[in-house]
């Protein structure tokens, strides 16, 4: 990623290019232990829906920040929280999309391309 990140910028191409990295969930403060029986004891770190980090580069956005905090373990947002969708309304901003527009479901009925979320005023 970092080495993508420093090619994006090499190029000048970070005025045309978004990049976002996520995932679908956080991972819990606290490491977990498990036994798994025959394969002993596993430590690690569940998923945790609570709080996620996303990272947007590129895209004439701003760049150099945080935008958001948790609470001091890590737990749960405590400044700026935000959702995906406001992630979401954020890259179609970047891209034009009409966050309002619809498309039709299965049925024909008209449903919104997103139906909340604003774009993070701190990254545009």
């Amino acid at each position: 990623m970092t080495a993508l990140i420093e090619d994006l910028h090499a190029r000048n191409l970070t005025k045309k290019v978004l990049l976002v990295v996520t995932g679908e969930f956080g991972r819990s403060p606290k490491i977990s232990r498990s036994d798994t029986g025959s394969k002993g004891i596993r430590f690690g770190r569940e998923h945790w829906p609570q709080t996620m980090s996303v990272l947007v580069c590129g895209g004439g956005m701003q760049h150099g920040q945080v935008v958001g905090s948790t609470n001091s373990n890590g737990e749960h947002p405590h400044d700026r929280p935000l959702t995906p969708n406001d992630l979401w309304a954020t890259v179609y901003k970047h891209l034009g999309i009409d966050q309002d527009a619809t498309i039709a479901d299965y049925s024909g009925r008209p449903q919104l391309l997103l139906p909340f979320g604003k774009p993070i005023r701190e990254l545009i």
